[in-house]
Formats: C-alpha cells, structure tokens, sequence
C-alpha cells in the first residue's frame, strides 16, 4: 500500500465509508492505478476493455462512471454497465468476454454508509494478493493522461448472464416440477435475473423488496442477518410458497428459507446441493470449502469416493479451485457459491437457482431434505462467536495459538491444528474450532463445529474463556 494512502485492499476488495475515505478522487485514483496495471500485466487482452458494474448504494453508477472516465484516461476501452448489475454478472462479463478485467462498485452486504471497489482478473476471479498488492504500490505515483482517451461503451451485462444460466442451471428439471417462489432482491440488483429465470421455468414468483433503496430497508442487508430473512420467512408463509430465496445488494450471495418458514444456513444449503449434484446430475468431482466452512461435506466427498479442498477464507481461493478443475462446487459458510465451468467469483443467483433445483427434485420443505441427509452423512452444528478483546490481547492470543497450541481442548484432544488461515483447531472427537482475528477491529471470530448441539455448547463455553 502507498504511504498515507487511504485505499486499503481486504479479503475482497476496498471498502471505505462514504464521503471519508470513500471519495471521487480516491475511486479515479485506484482505477487510474489499475489500467496502469492492467497495461503490463494483460497486454494481450488489455485492448478488449474491462467491464464495470455497479450496485444500487449510494451515488454507485457516479462512482462507475469516475472510475471508466479514469481508465480510458489511461487507454484502457471500458464496458460500463448501463444499470446496475450483480456481481457475477459483471465477473461473467469478463470471463465470457475474455476482458483484461473487470470492477464492480458495491459493498456487497455492508450497512448503506459504505461503498466499495472489488476488481477481477482476467479470469473473472477476485483478484488475489499478488494483484492487489501490485495495484496498490501504483499509487500515489504520477501517471500522465493520455492525448487520445479511450473509447467508454456502455453495455448491459444481464442477457449474457441469464443465457449462461442455461449452461449451468437444470431447467428441465425446474420445468418439470414447478413451485412457487418469493424471491427477495434486499432492494439491491438481483431483480430481473433469479426471478426471470424461474418464470422462464413457469414457476410462480413474488418479489419481495424489489425495488432500489441505498439505505436497504433500514436493516444490514445480509440475507443470513435475520433481521433480514424473517421478512422472507413471513412472506413465504403468507403465501404458502414452496422456497423463499433472497441475495444481498450485489447478488453475491444467496440465502433460502424454505415451505415451513425454516432458515437454512449456507452450511446446510451448500451441503444439499453437493449431494444434488453428485446423486442426481451424477457430477462426479471434488468440492472446495475454507477452513470455516463446514466438515459435513468431507463426509459426503469421502462417501462417494471425493475429496475436499480446504482453502483460506475469501472466494478467490474456492474460484481458483474451480478454475483448475480441482472441485466442481465452491462453497463458504458466509454465503458463498459458484459451480464448475461458470463464473469464479461467488454468485446467489446460481445458488439459489441450485437450491430450487434441490426442492424441484424432492418437493419437500428442504429442512427435511437436510434431515434425511444428516441420517445418511452425518449430523454436523456449527456456530460462531466473537471474542472482543483489546488489540494487545488479540494479537497475545492468536501468537500463543500460533506458536504454542494447546494439545486438548473442551476435553478433547487435538489430533491436527491447521494455519491456513488464522488457527483450527481439528479435534479427535470430530469437533473443530477456528480462530481468525479481524484486522481492523479488536476481535477475534471462532468458528466451531460439533456433532451434537451438547458438544457445541461445550466448545462455545470452552471458546468464550479463551485468553493468551
């Protein structure tokens, strides 16, 4: 990062608060250090443009637009959306459209105060370290506007997007056994994509929360917060729909509630659709999960003869899974998956779509899907807490688990710690527990998993007195 410079990349791209570091001149100055970038780094495929897309937040399409106006000051062609798009639409777009890259202005499912700036290789994956990093020297540096700009083209990704659905979606199947849906759009993007495809099934939809709104509703716009999904699981039940699926403000990610109003976490959804994918679209492959996802699919890739990818936390590691046919599903526990041979960034489109294919399949609640799989693979509960602690005492404990960790823990000796990504803890009663500490916040998030609620508890007891 450049001395003093505000941008600062994380797990998936820079977000900022608005009008505070989030400004006009900081969003041209990280696109301007991009297309420098993107110059040396794709000088076969930089002539084909980058795409950028943007959400409904606050003054986005102004920001899309700062950012394309500062690229084609560089010479680098922009594909600008002309509405706001998801982002895998705009991910798709760069992949499809063998684009050196691509940027999607969101902060995908942060309160309304913030904004973001996330960019794509050219893969159509989020860009890693090496990426960031490289953007990131560039700026603050001088970088002279060319005489001749380029040219800025606006285009609407959402066509593209949807037939891609096609390739990667069974609407046969959907067609075959059509529900009702409530779709929820958390007043973001997703409005014209989800929704659409599953008339196209002739499925009977409601809309919930359709229309654009910057401050969402009032509430964080995640569909995991149930400050979120309760408005689904009413809607679902006043409706008597068959599943109720929701995304965040970019499209991102997914969440579904299904015919009795049940919320299922993305551990249970991603869990149903491995299975679906395996038994009845006879898929045969790997699946990718962090380190925080659930155990649950290491059973069901062992029982069929499959293995697990376990990669650090954020999508760019599971897109890169994907993208080298490691795994033919990606999947994480905040709300995250894609599937082989689409895009590499997650999408809630493709998941709840996926999820729809599941209850399509069985036209049962899918909570009693997930029971009957849970008989079959296992029962697997999974939670986290945070532990607020001071900074000094953070970083005490994440060092102490780092070079020093404990041989039992909650009563159960530790057979593995792995460190890809913080510390886990992999315990011999099959139970684990993750510890990543924020990097901007004094907290640590421990991540935990046992197969019995009993057993969990016992390790929330044990993590909630964790100290250096």
């Amino acid at each position: 990062m450049a001395a003093n410079s505000p941008i600062a990349f994380g797990t998936d791209g820079w977000r900022s608060v608005i009008a505070e570091d989030y400004t006009f001149e900081n969003v041209r100055t990280l696109a301007t250090a991009l297309a420098v970038y993107l110059k040396t780094s794709e000088k076969e495929k930089v002539n084909n443009g980058v795409a950028i897309g943007y959400d409904t937040r606050f003054l986005s399409p102004e920001f899309a637009r700062a950012a394309a106006d500062a690229m084609a000051a560089q010479g680098v062609p922009v594909w600008l959306s002309n509405r706001d798009a998801s982002t895998p639409a705009i991910s798709w777009a760069v992949k499809s459209g063998e684009l050196a890259g691509g940027v999607m202005i969101t902060a995908s499912h942060n309160p309304p105060r913030y904004n973001g700036f996330k960019f794509f290789i050219a893969s159509g994956a989020s860009a890693g370290k090496e990426s960031t990093s490289a953007v990131e020297a560039l700026l603050g540096k001088k970088h002279r506007v060319l005489e001749k700009l380029a040219a800025v083209e606006e285009f609407d990704p959402i066509p593209n997007f949807l037939q891609q659905m096609r390739n990667v979606i069974d609407f046969d199947l959907l067609k075959k056994n059509k529900g009702r849906a409530v779709c929820d759009f958390v007043h973001g993007v997703g409005r014209g994509m989800l929704d659409q495809c599953l008339r196209d099934c002739n499925w009977k939809v409601t809309t919930l929360r359709a229309e654009p709104d910057p401050m969402f509703g009032g509430i964080l716009p995640d569909p995991a917060n149930p400050k979120c999904h309760n408005a689904l699981q009413a809607a679902v039940l006043k409706g008597k729909a068959d599943i109720g699926l929701a995304n965040d403000p970019d499209a991102d990610r997914f969440g579904v509630v299904d015919s009795n109003g049940v919320y299922l976490s993305p551990n249970q959804i991603i869990a149903l659709v491995y299975v679906h994918l395996l038994t009845h679209r006879k898929m045969k492959g790997n699946i990718a999960r962090t380190v925080a996802t659930t155990h649950l699919l290491d059973n069901i890739a062992a029982k069929h003869g499959q293995k697990v990818v376990e990669t650090p936390v954020g999508f760019k590691w599971l897109g890169a899974a994907l993208d080298g046919g490691e795994a033919i599903l990606g999947g994480e526990e905040s709300g995250g998956m894609s599937i082989a041979n689409h895009t590499l960034s997650k999408d809630g489109i493709v998941a709840d779509l996926l999820a729809a294919e599941v209850w399509a399949l069985h036209k049962a609640p899918l909570s009693r899907v997930y029971a009957k799989l849970m008989k079959k693979y296992g029962s697997y509960y999974s939670n986290r807490i945070d532990l607020h602690l001071e900074s000094t005492a953070r970083d005490a404990l994440m060092h102490t688990m780092n070079e020093k960790a404990p041989k039992e823990f909650a009563g159960s000796g530790v057979k593995s710690v792995v460190k890809l990504d913080g510390v886990k803890l992999n315990l011999e009663d099959g139970s684990w527990l993750l510890m990543r500490p924020s990097g901007t916040e004094p907290m640590v998030r421990v991540y935990m998993e046992a197969q019995s609620k009993g057993r969990l508890k016992e390790l929330e007891a044990a993590a909630a007195q964790m100290k250096a």
